[in-house]
């Protein structure tokens, strides 16, 4: 079994319409009149999952989304609250930024905050509530010793002193304020994770100001790619807001540069995939070049499979790891191997009995999440 498509069924129609708001060449349209007092709560709560509040108040404000007035005061409050937590949440990453920078460590912005500033016409349309940071691999566990020193713990301990730097996405990290912190070494888990090439990434970037301070954001075509990766392998079913990212960047974006990065790293399928729902779920009936070939690709059968593993409400870690060992180089498997069926009690603590009862637990979540539709 290869990719699921994400149906449009799987949002409310409304917040389909809020996600395309102002894209040249989109279909989508809004009610004609308000939601019910019964589909309203449901919307509402959809438009905050998918990061929607700050487009939805838009066309609210605008005349474009029919509401009633108590509607639009429940939509203003929800992104006014969601701003505040913005504004906290950026004045936190200029102190993220300090620690690192004070102890050497070249850091990138990503997502939430560096695309809103970036690549949207108004910040205030694209909302988030978690903070996004990248470093070198070779800088992870220095990273993580320096936040420390500010309060910061992990919410999931190493596997074994090295899986971090070596084989994972990154991790997570909660400071005393509660906020998460996602410290990333690549894009994401799995095969696709470790395609990415991680000097590539390290480029130039490009710089953009919060509260009048310079910070750095990926470069636009490595930004571009990271917003498709998290696009198609993130969420399941597929966030609008994310989908949203790819779209905005769409209307600027080199085809060039982006189509030759992704195929450097093998990674074209995952562009393809991510434009290619963005295209069909926000509507867009007038694509460019880029979106065109998104639309025709065909991908190769292990590329459906790997991403399979991510387009599923089933999915899991431990199938995701599975399909990592596969292409790891032969001198890489028994240190990723040892790590994953053998961690530290650290790790284990409070999640399992026993190694046994670990590596049968492992057993069953890969035959859950294989896209081979093993069961």
């Amino acid at each position: 079994m290869g990719r699921r498509l994400c149906a449009e069924s799987e949002y409310p129609a409304a917040l389909l319409a809020a996600a395309a708001y102002r894209l040249p060449g989109s279909d989508r349209a809004f009610p004609a009149e308000p939601e019910t007092a019964e589909e309203w709560p449901g919307l509402l709560a959809a438009a905050r999952k998918h990061r929607m509040t700050g487009l939805l108040t838009a066309a609210i404000t605008a005349g474009a989304f029919p509401a009633t007035a108590e509607q639009a005061r429940e939509v203003n409050s929800a992104h006014a609250t969601n701003q505040m937590r913005v504004l906290v949440l950026e004045h936190e990453l200029l102190r993220i930024l300090d620690l690192l920078g004070g102890a050497g460590i070249e850091a990138r912005v990503l997502k939430g905050t560096a695309v809103a500033h970036l690549d949207y016409p108004d910040p205030a349309l694209r909302s988030f509530n978690d903070l996004d940071v990248m470093v070198r691999a070779a800088d992870i566990d220095r990273t993580v010793a320096v936040l420390a020193t500010a309060g910061f713990q992990r919410t999931l301990a190493e596997p074994r002193p090295g899986f971090d730097r070596r084989f994972d996405k990154g991790m997570t990290l909660r400071p005393p304020a509660g906020y998460e912190l996602d410290l990333h070494r690549t894009f994401v888990l799995g095969p696709w994770g470790r395609r990415v090439d991680l000097d590539a990434v390290w480029d130039a970037g490009q710089e953009f100001f919060i509260g009048g301070r310079a910070v750095r954001a990926l470069s636009p075509p490595n930004r571009f790619l990271h917003a498709c990766y998290h696009a198609a392998l993130g969420d399941w079913p597929l966030r609008l807001g994310s989908l949203r990212d790819v779209a905005e960047m769409l209307r600027v974006v080199d085809p060039g540069p982006v189509l030759a990065l992704a195929g450097s790293w093998g990674a074209e399928a995952v562009v393809a995939a991510a434009v290619a729902d963005t295209v069909r779920l926000l509507g867009i009936k007038v694509p460019g070049p880029l979106a065109r070939w998104a639309v025709a690709y065909v991908p190769s059968p292990r590329d459906e499979s790997w991403l399979g593993l991510h387009t599923t409400p089933d999915k899991t870690f431990a199938a995701q790891a599975v399909a990592t060992l596969r292409v790891l180089p032969w001198r890489d498997k028994p240190a990723y191997l040892r790590a994953l069926v053998f961690p530290d009690a650290d790790y284990t603590a409070d999640r399992h009995r026993n190694p046994l009862s670990r590596f049968t637990y492992a057993l069953r979540e890969v035959r859950k999440g294989s896209p081979t539709g093993t069961r």
